[in-house]
Protein backbone atom coordinates (compact mmCIF):
# COMPACT_ATOMS: atom_id res chain seq x y z
CA UNK A 1 0.00 0.00 0.00
CA UNK A 2 1.71 3.05 -1.41
CA UNK A 3 0.27 6.37 -0.37
CA UNK A 4 2.28 9.63 -2.32
CA UNK A 5 1.76 13.57 -2.01
CA UNK A 6 3.34 14.89 -4.69
CA UNK A 7 5.99 14.37 -7.54
CA UNK A 8 9.39 12.80 -9.09
CA UNK A 9 11.74 14.97 -11.25
CA UNK A 10 13.63 13.43 -13.85
CA UNK A 11 17.09 13.35 -12.59
CA UNK A 12 20.08 11.61 -13.42
CA UNK A 13 23.06 10.26 -11.47
CA UNK A 14 24.89 12.63 -10.98
CA UNK A 15 28.82 11.72 -9.79
CA UNK A 16 31.02 8.47 -9.62
CA UNK A 17 33.53 8.57 -7.00
CA UNK A 18 36.12 6.41 -5.17
CA UNK A 19 35.13 6.36 -1.11
CA UNK A 20 38.49 7.79 0.67
CA UNK A 21 36.37 9.40 3.43
CA UNK A 22 37.82 8.34 6.57
CA UNK A 23 35.20 8.06 8.85
CA UNK A 24 33.91 4.64 5.98
CA UNK A 25 30.90 3.44 8.25
CA UNK A 26 32.57 0.07 9.11
CA UNK A 27 30.69 -3.50 8.28
CA UNK A 28 31.58 -7.04 6.70
CA UNK A 29 31.04 -5.20 2.86
CA UNK A 30 33.87 -3.10 3.19
CA UNK A 31 34.82 -4.58 -0.27
CA UNK A 32 31.83 -3.66 -1.46
CA UNK A 33 31.66 0.48 -0.02
CA UNK A 34 35.67 0.66 -1.31
CA UNK A 35 34.89 0.21 -4.61
CA UNK A 36 34.25 2.92 -7.21
CA UNK A 37 30.20 3.57 -6.41
CA UNK A 38 27.32 5.65 -7.60
CA UNK A 39 26.19 8.95 -6.31
CA UNK A 40 22.62 9.41 -7.47
CA UNK A 41 19.72 11.84 -7.28
CA UNK A 42 15.97 11.95 -7.10
CA UNK A 43 12.62 12.70 -5.79
CA UNK A 44 11.59 11.26 -2.22
CA UNK A 45 7.91 10.51 -1.98
CA UNK A 46 6.45 8.70 1.03
CA UNK A 47 4.10 5.03 1.89
CA UNK A 48 2.78 3.67 4.77
CA UNK A 49 4.17 0.12 4.23
CA UNK A 50 4.75 -2.56 3.14
CA UNK A 51 1.50 -4.27 2.83
CA UNK A 52 0.11 -7.47 4.10
CA UNK A 53 1.70 -10.24 4.74
CA UNK A 54 5.12 -8.71 3.22
CA UNK A 55 6.18 -6.55 0.68
CA UNK A 56 8.37 -6.76 -2.58
CA UNK A 57 11.22 -7.92 -1.35
CA UNK A 58 9.54 -10.69 0.86
CA UNK A 59 10.20 -9.03 3.99
CA UNK A 60 6.56 -8.31 6.29
CA UNK A 61 6.23 -5.47 8.46
CA UNK A 62 6.51 -7.56 11.16
CA UNK A 63 9.99 -9.01 11.41
CA UNK A 64 10.95 -4.98 10.34
CA UNK A 65 9.22 -4.04 13.55
CA UNK A 66 10.89 -7.03 15.42
CA UNK A 67 14.47 -6.38 14.30
CA UNK A 68 14.00 -2.79 14.75
CA UNK A 69 13.88 -3.71 18.25
CA UNK A 70 16.94 -6.02 18.19
CA UNK A 71 19.26 -4.15 16.37
CA UNK A 72 18.58 0.06 17.99
CA UNK A 73 19.45 -1.29 20.93
CA UNK A 74 22.82 -1.90 19.60
CA UNK A 75 23.15 1.26 17.47
CA UNK A 76 22.57 -0.91 14.12
CA UNK A 77 20.44 0.44 11.56
CA UNK A 78 16.94 0.20 11.87
CA UNK A 79 15.29 -2.19 9.77
CA UNK A 80 11.79 0.32 10.32
CA UNK A 81 13.56 3.05 8.04
CA UNK A 82 12.93 1.58 5.02
CA UNK A 83 12.47 2.42 1.21
CA UNK A 84 11.22 1.57 -2.34
CA UNK A 85 12.94 1.50 -5.43
CA UNK A 86 11.83 1.60 -9.37
CA UNK A 87 11.17 -1.67 -10.66
CA UNK A 88 11.24 0.26 -14.00
CA UNK A 89 13.19 3.09 -16.44
CA UNK A 90 10.38 4.12 -18.48
CA UNK A 91 10.56 7.95 -18.95
CA UNK A 92 6.87 8.46 -20.57
CA UNK A 93 5.50 5.03 -20.44
CA UNK A 94 3.03 4.61 -17.76
CA UNK A 95 1.22 1.16 -19.00
CA UNK A 96 0.98 -1.47 -17.01
CA UNK A 97 4.16 -3.83 -17.15
CA UNK A 98 5.40 -7.01 -16.28
CA UNK A 99 7.87 -8.16 -13.82
CA UNK A 100 10.60 -9.63 -13.54
CA UNK A 101 12.13 -8.26 -16.78
CA UNK A 102 13.95 -10.40 -18.93
CA UNK A 103 15.39 -10.61 -22.25
CA UNK A 104 15.41 -7.20 -24.04
CA UNK A 105 12.73 -6.35 -21.56
CA UNK A 106 16.03 -5.45 -19.04
CA UNK A 107 16.99 -2.17 -20.95
CA UNK A 108 13.39 -1.20 -18.66
CA UNK A 109 15.85 -1.93 -15.85
CA UNK A 110 15.07 0.48 -12.84
CA UNK A 111 16.78 0.58 -9.36
CA UNK A 112 15.19 -2.30 -7.97
CA UNK A 113 17.02 -4.63 -10.35
CA UNK A 114 14.47 -7.66 -10.10
CA UNK A 115 15.05 -7.67 -6.72
CA UNK A 116 19.25 -7.55 -6.62
CA UNK A 117 19.04 -4.72 -4.50
CA UNK A 118 16.66 -5.56 -1.47
CA UNK A 119 18.30 -5.95 1.81
CA UNK A 120 21.26 -3.45 1.24
CA UNK A 121 21.22 -0.02 3.14
CA UNK A 122 21.95 3.31 1.87
CA UNK A 123 22.31 6.17 3.18
CA UNK A 124 20.06 9.10 2.05
CA UNK A 125 20.32 12.64 2.43
CA UNK A 126 17.08 15.46 1.72
CA UNK A 127 17.90 18.40 -1.11
CA UNK A 128 15.52 21.37 -1.84
CA UNK A 129 12.17 21.43 -2.12
CA UNK A 130 9.75 22.90 -5.20
CA UNK A 131 7.83 25.84 -3.89
CA UNK A 132 5.58 25.40 -7.44
CA UNK A 133 3.30 22.47 -8.29
CA UNK A 134 5.25 19.07 -7.27
CA UNK A 135 2.41 16.51 -7.98
CA UNK A 136 3.65 13.93 -10.33
CA UNK A 137 0.72 13.84 -13.11
CA UNK A 138 1.92 11.82 -15.87
CA UNK A 139 3.09 13.65 -18.91
CA UNK A 140 4.25 17.13 -17.16
CA UNK A 141 7.15 18.46 -16.29
CA UNK A 142 8.03 18.24 -12.28
CA UNK A 143 8.01 21.73 -9.96
CA UNK A 144 5.90 23.14 -12.40
CA UNK A 145 4.73 27.13 -11.18
CA UNK A 146 6.97 29.13 -8.76
CA UNK A 147 10.55 30.02 -8.59
CA UNK A 148 11.85 26.49 -8.48
CA UNK A 149 13.49 24.74 -5.57
CA UNK A 150 14.96 26.11 -2.61
CA UNK A 151 16.61 25.00 0.34
CA UNK A 152 15.07 24.59 3.97
CA UNK A 153 15.33 23.32 6.93
CA UNK A 154 15.33 20.00 5.88
CA UNK A 155 17.93 20.44 3.39
CA UNK A 156 20.93 17.74 4.40
CA UNK A 157 18.64 15.96 7.24
CA UNK A 158 18.85 12.32 6.29
CA UNK A 159 19.27 8.84 7.51
CA UNK A 160 20.33 4.91 6.92
CA UNK A 161 17.90 3.24 5.20
CA UNK A 162 17.35 -0.45 3.76
CA UNK A 163 15.38 -1.42 0.70
CA UNK A 164 12.23 -3.68 1.34
CA UNK A 165 10.05 -2.63 -1.65
CA UNK A 166 9.35 -1.81 -5.21
CA UNK A 167 7.39 0.97 -6.78
CA UNK A 168 5.45 -0.31 -10.03
CA UNK A 169 2.56 2.45 -9.90
CA UNK A 170 1.85 4.11 -13.36
CA UNK A 171 2.34 7.72 -12.08
CA UNK A 172 5.56 10.09 -12.96
CA UNK A 173 7.07 9.14 -9.68
CA UNK A 174 7.89 5.49 -10.29
CA UNK A 175 8.43 5.64 -14.23
CA UNK A 176 10.32 9.29 -15.12
CA UNK A 177 12.75 9.14 -12.37
CA UNK A 178 15.07 6.48 -12.43
CA UNK A 179 16.59 7.03 -8.60
CA UNK A 180 13.21 8.09 -6.84
CA UNK A 181 12.77 6.99 -3.29
CA UNK A 182 9.95 6.14 -1.53
CA UNK A 183 10.27 6.55 2.03
CA UNK A 184 8.15 4.33 4.99
CA UNK A 185 6.37 7.05 6.44
CA UNK A 186 8.24 7.29 9.44
CA UNK A 187 11.16 7.94 8.71
CA UNK A 188 9.76 11.30 8.24
CA UNK A 189 9.93 11.64 12.12
CA UNK A 190 13.42 10.06 12.32
CA UNK A 191 15.19 12.22 10.06
CA UNK A 192 18.94 13.82 11.44
CA UNK A 193 21.13 17.01 10.54
CA UNK A 194 24.48 17.42 12.15
CA UNK A 195 23.77 15.06 14.34
CA UNK A 196 20.53 16.38 15.84
CA UNK A 197 16.99 14.73 15.31
CA UNK A 198 14.80 17.26 13.57
CA UNK A 199 11.22 18.00 14.29
CA UNK A 200 8.93 15.43 12.74
CA UNK A 201 7.46 16.05 9.74
CA UNK A 202 4.88 12.58 10.40
CA UNK A 203 3.36 11.98 13.79
CA UNK A 204 0.99 9.08 14.49
CA UNK A 205 -2.58 9.62 14.20
CA UNK A 206 -4.28 8.61 17.85
CA UNK A 207 -7.89 7.14 18.15
CA UNK A 208 -10.29 8.29 20.18
CA UNK A 209 -8.72 6.33 23.30
CA UNK A 210 -5.06 8.44 22.72
CA UNK A 211 -3.08 5.13 21.06
CA UNK A 212 -1.80 5.02 17.36
CA UNK A 213 -4.53 4.20 15.16
CA UNK A 214 -4.06 0.65 13.46
CA UNK A 215 -3.45 0.81 9.46
CA UNK A 216 -6.80 -1.73 8.44
CA UNK A 217 -4.89 -2.91 5.18
CA UNK A 218 -1.92 -4.38 7.59
CA UNK A 219 -1.98 -5.44 11.16
CA UNK A 220 1.60 -4.11 11.76
CA UNK A 221 1.13 -0.43 10.73
CA UNK A 222 0.02 2.52 12.05
CA UNK A 223 -1.42 5.97 10.14
CA UNK A 224 0.23 8.79 10.30
CA UNK A 225 -0.45 12.59 9.61
CA UNK A 226 2.49 14.33 7.03
CA UNK A 227 3.19 18.06 7.18
CA UNK A 228 6.18 20.12 5.82
CA UNK A 229 6.82 17.18 3.57
CA UNK A 230 6.42 18.66 -0.53
CA UNK A 231 8.39 15.42 -2.01
CA UNK A 232 11.94 17.33 -1.80
CA UNK A 233 15.09 16.52 -3.85
CA UNK A 234 16.80 13.43 -2.47
CA UNK A 235 20.41 12.18 -2.70
CA UNK A 236 21.81 8.34 -2.15
CA UNK A 237 24.29 6.09 -1.95
CA UNK A 238 24.09 2.66 -1.18
CA UNK A 239 26.50 1.57 2.03
CA UNK A 240 26.96 -1.27 3.80
CA UNK A 241 24.82 -1.92 6.64
CA UNK A 242 25.87 0.34 9.66
CA UNK A 243 27.61 -0.82 12.57
CA UNK A 244 26.64 -4.48 11.74
CA UNK A 245 26.81 -6.92 14.17
CA UNK A 246 26.03 -10.61 14.40
CA UNK A 247 24.71 -12.64 11.51
CA UNK A 248 21.94 -12.63 9.02
CA UNK A 249 18.75 -14.27 9.94
CA UNK A 250 16.74 -17.06 8.38
CA UNK A 251 12.38 -17.33 8.34
CA UNK A 252 10.30 -19.44 7.08
CA UNK A 253 7.68 -17.47 5.03
CA UNK A 254 4.13 -18.78 4.87
CA UNK A 255 3.56 -21.99 2.41
CA UNK A 256 6.75 -23.27 3.80
CA UNK A 257 6.28 -26.94 3.79
CA UNK A 258 8.34 -30.42 4.69
CA UNK A 259 8.20 -30.80 0.85
CA UNK A 260 8.28 -27.05 -0.19
CA UNK A 261 10.68 -24.36 1.29
CA UNK A 262 10.50 -20.87 1.23
CA UNK A 263 12.99 -19.30 2.92
CA UNK A 264 13.38 -15.48 3.86
CA UNK A 265 16.13 -13.56 4.77
CA UNK A 266 16.95 -10.00 6.58
CA UNK A 267 19.71 -8.59 8.51
CA UNK A 268 22.30 -8.85 5.35
CA UNK A 269 25.87 -7.24 5.84
CA UNK A 270 25.71 -5.93 2.09
CA UNK A 271 22.36 -7.20 0.65
CA UNK A 272 21.83 -10.46 -1.06
CA UNK A 273 22.85 -11.68 -4.83
CA UNK A 274 21.86 -15.69 -4.38
CA UNK A 275 21.67 -18.55 -1.24
CA UNK A 276 22.98 -21.72 -2.09
CA UNK A 277 21.90 -25.24 -0.23
CA UNK A 278 24.31 -27.97 0.70
CA UNK A 279 22.61 -30.80 -1.11
CA UNK A 280 24.63 -34.02 -0.39
CA UNK A 281 28.43 -32.63 -1.09
CA UNK A 282 27.39 -30.42 -3.76
CA UNK A 283 26.15 -26.39 -3.26
CA UNK A 284 23.18 -26.04 -5.63
CA UNK A 285 21.12 -22.54 -6.03
CA UNK A 286 18.20 -21.51 -5.08
CA UNK A 287 15.28 -19.77 -6.93
CA UNK A 288 14.54 -16.27 -6.07
CA UNK A 289 10.69 -16.31 -5.71
CA UNK A 290 9.87 -13.65 -8.74
CA UNK A 291 11.71 -10.52 -8.19
CA UNK A 292 11.03 -11.03 -4.25
CA UNK A 293 15.12 -10.32 -3.41
CA UNK A 294 14.81 -11.71 0.06
CA UNK A 295 12.41 -14.72 -0.38
CA UNK A 296 14.24 -17.62 -1.82
CA UNK A 297 13.36 -21.51 -2.76
CA UNK A 298 15.31 -24.37 -1.84
CA UNK A 299 15.99 -26.80 -4.51
CA UNK A 300 15.60 -29.81 -1.84
CA UNK A 301 13.03 -29.43 0.88
CA UNK A 302 13.13 -33.59 1.28
CA UNK A 303 14.60 -33.09 4.85
CA UNK A 304 13.45 -30.84 7.87
CA UNK A 305 17.28 -29.77 8.16
CA UNK A 306 19.04 -27.59 5.57
CA UNK A 307 22.11 -26.18 5.07
CA UNK A 308 22.36 -22.55 2.81
CA UNK A 309 25.43 -20.01 2.69
CA UNK A 310 24.37 -16.98 0.49
CA UNK A 311 26.13 -14.25 -1.61
CA UNK A 312 25.91 -10.54 -1.41
CA UNK A 313 24.98 -7.70 -3.34
CA UNK A 314 29.42 -7.98 -4.83
CA UNK A 315 28.76 -11.90 -4.89
CA UNK A 316 31.20 -12.74 -2.88
CA UNK A 317 30.30 -15.51 -0.16
CA UNK A 318 28.58 -13.64 3.04
CA UNK A 319 31.07 -14.05 5.70
CA UNK A 320 33.88 -15.86 4.37
CA UNK A 321 31.77 -18.47 3.30
CA UNK A 322 29.98 -19.09 6.71
CA UNK A 323 27.17 -21.33 6.63
CA UNK A 324 24.03 -22.07 7.90
CA UNK A 325 21.97 -25.41 9.23
CA UNK A 326 18.28 -24.42 9.74
CA UNK A 327 15.45 -27.19 11.02
CA UNK A 328 12.28 -26.48 9.36
CA UNK A 329 10.17 -25.25 12.71
CA UNK A 330 7.64 -27.51 14.89
CA UNK A 331 4.91 -24.72 15.40
CA UNK A 332 4.37 -24.31 11.25
CA UNK A 333 3.08 -28.30 12.18
CA UNK A 334 3.81 -29.08 8.41
CA UNK A 335 2.24 -25.90 6.77
CA UNK A 336 3.78 -22.20 7.73
CA UNK A 337 0.36 -19.98 7.95
CA UNK A 338 2.03 -16.68 9.08
CA UNK A 339 4.18 -14.10 6.94
CA UNK A 340 7.26 -15.52 8.80
CA UNK A 341 8.50 -18.09 11.02
CA UNK A 342 12.05 -18.80 12.34
CA UNK A 343 13.39 -21.90 12.45
CA UNK A 344 13.32 -24.61 15.27
CA UNK A 345 16.86 -24.05 15.31
CA UNK A 346 20.08 -22.29 13.56
CA UNK A 347 23.57 -23.71 13.69
CA UNK A 348 26.64 -21.49 11.99
CA UNK A 349 29.97 -22.70 11.36
CA UNK A 350 32.89 -21.67 9.54
CA UNK A 351 33.70 -18.11 7.89
CA UNK A 352 33.46 -15.08 10.16
CA UNK A 353 31.24 -13.16 12.35
CA UNK A 354 30.79 -9.22 12.95
CA UNK A 355 31.87 -8.59 16.71
CA UNK A 356 30.84 -5.09 18.46
CA UNK A 357 33.97 -3.39 19.83
CA UNK A 358 33.41 -2.81 23.30
CA UNK A 359 35.49 0.13 22.90
CA UNK A 360 35.25 2.61 20.11
CA UNK A 361 38.20 3.62 18.09
CA UNK A 362 39.11 6.44 16.38
CA UNK A 363 37.85 7.59 13.49
CA UNK A 364 41.26 8.12 11.67
CA UNK A 365 41.83 4.22 12.03
CA UNK A 366 39.12 3.28 9.83
CA UNK A 367 40.50 4.08 7.28
CA UNK A 368 44.10 4.38 6.22
CA UNK A 369 46.45 5.64 3.46
CA UNK A 370 49.97 4.01 4.91
CA UNK A 371 50.42 0.45 5.76
CA UNK A 372 50.95 0.84 9.41
CA UNK A 373 48.53 2.49 11.62
CA UNK A 374 48.14 3.52 15.36
CA UNK A 375 45.40 2.50 17.44
CA UNK A 376 44.31 3.61 20.83
CA UNK A 377 42.33 1.08 22.85
CA UNK A 378 41.71 2.17 26.19
CA UNK A 379 44.25 1.52 29.07
CA UNK A 380 46.57 -1.45 30.38
CA UNK A 381 48.30 -4.13 28.67
CA UNK A 382 47.21 -6.96 26.51
CA UNK A 383 47.53 -8.04 23.20
CA UNK A 384 47.02 -7.37 19.24
CA UNK A 385 46.14 -10.10 16.52
CA UNK A 386 45.78 -9.41 12.98
CA UNK A 387 43.19 -11.50 10.80
CA UNK A 388 42.04 -12.05 7.19
CA UNK A 389 39.07 -11.84 6.55
CA UNK A 390 38.09 -15.36 6.69
CA UNK A 391 39.20 -15.82 10.51
CA UNK A 392 43.56 -16.59 9.31
CA UNK A 393 45.32 -15.15 12.54
CA UNK A 394 48.15 -13.38 10.82
CA UNK A 395 50.23 -11.86 13.14
CA UNK A 396 49.97 -11.39 17.33
CA UNK A 397 51.57 -8.38 18.90
CA UNK A 398 51.81 -6.71 22.20
CA UNK A 399 49.58 -4.15 23.04
CA UNK A 400 51.45 -1.50 25.56
CA UNK A 401 49.69 1.79 27.79
CA UNK A 402 46.49 0.77 25.62
CA UNK A 403 47.78 1.18 22.42
CA UNK A 404 49.09 -0.93 19.29
CA UNK A 405 50.33 -0.53 15.36
CA UNK A 406 49.01 -2.61 13.27
CA UNK A 407 50.80 -3.39 10.24
CA UNK A 408 48.83 -4.46 7.30
CA UNK A 409 47.91 -3.55 4.05
CA UNK A 410 44.11 -4.24 2.62
CA UNK A 411 41.15 -5.84 4.83
CA UNK A 412 41.93 -7.01 7.78
CA UNK A 413 39.81 -7.84 11.10
CA UNK A 414 42.09 -6.92 14.32
CA UNK A 415 41.36 -8.72 17.81
CA UNK A 416 42.35 -7.27 20.81
CA UNK A 417 41.87 -8.06 24.58
CA UNK A 418 42.97 -5.80 27.34
CA UNK A 419 42.02 -7.19 30.51
CA UNK A 420 42.84 -5.37 33.26
CA UNK A 421 40.23 -1.84 31.63
CA UNK A 422 37.47 -4.48 30.25
CA UNK A 423 38.84 -3.60 26.38
CA UNK A 424 37.88 -6.19 24.27
CA UNK A 425 36.38 -6.72 20.98
CA UNK A 426 37.20 -6.75 17.14
CA UNK A 427 36.87 -4.30 13.85
CA UNK A 428 37.28 -4.60 10.32
CA UNK A 429 39.57 -2.12 8.74
CA UNK A 430 40.72 -1.36 5.23
CA UNK A 431 44.47 0.20 5.26
CA UNK A 432 45.49 1.21 1.88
Amino acid sequence: MRSYLSGITDLRKVSMSLQTSSRLPVALGLLAALAAHASYEGMATHFLGVGYPYGACGVPDEVAALEAGLDTLSGQGNPLDYVALNVYDVPGNYASLTHPLTGPDTVKMGMYRNGLNCGRWLKLSLGDTCDGANDGAINQPFCRGGTGWHPNAYTGAGLYAVVYDQCTDGNAWCRDSKYHLDLHTPILGRLRKDGALMPPLAAPVLDGSGNPKADPNNPWAIEYTVSGFTNPKVRWDFVPAPNYQGEPRFWFSMGSKLWYMRLMVTHLPNGIHGLEQLVGTQWQKATMEGDAGQLWILPDASKPTVTVRLLDAADSLVMGGRTWTLEYPTACNGDCVKPATAPQSVTASGGFVGIAPVASLPAHALLARRGAIELSLGSGEGTLEILSPVGQILSRSSIAAGRATVSARGLVLVRWNLPASGSRGTRTLFVE
